[in-house]
C-alpha cells in the first residue's frame, strides 16, 4: 500500500498565493467607510502605494474599490 504525499504549501505558487490575498479582502457595504484595496494591500505587504495599485490590477481587481480595513 503506497502512501500519498502530504500536501504542502510549496505546491502552490507563489502566483497563486498572492492572488488569494490580494482577492481576499472583503468589499464594505456602501456608506461604510472602508479604505481603498490598494491601501490594504500596500499595508498587508509592506510595499510601496505604486507596487500595490500593480498587484491590485496585476490579478484583476480594482485598486479603488473600497474594502474593510483588516
Amino acid at each position: 500500500m503506497t502512501q500519498t504525499p502530504e500536501p504542502s504549501v510549496n505546491d502552490i505558487p507563489d502566483n497563486e498565493l498572492l492572488g488569494r490575498v490580494v482577492r481576499g479582502f472583503r468589499p464594505i457595504k456602501r456608506g461604510d467607510g472602508g479604505i481603498y484595496l490598494w491601501d490594504a494591500v500596500m499595508n498587508r505587504f509592506g510595499i510601496r502605494p505604486t507596487y500595490a495599485k500593480q498587484l491590485c490590477c496585476r490579478f484583476g481587481m480594482d485598486p479603488y474599490k473600497k474594502v474593510h480595513r483588516s
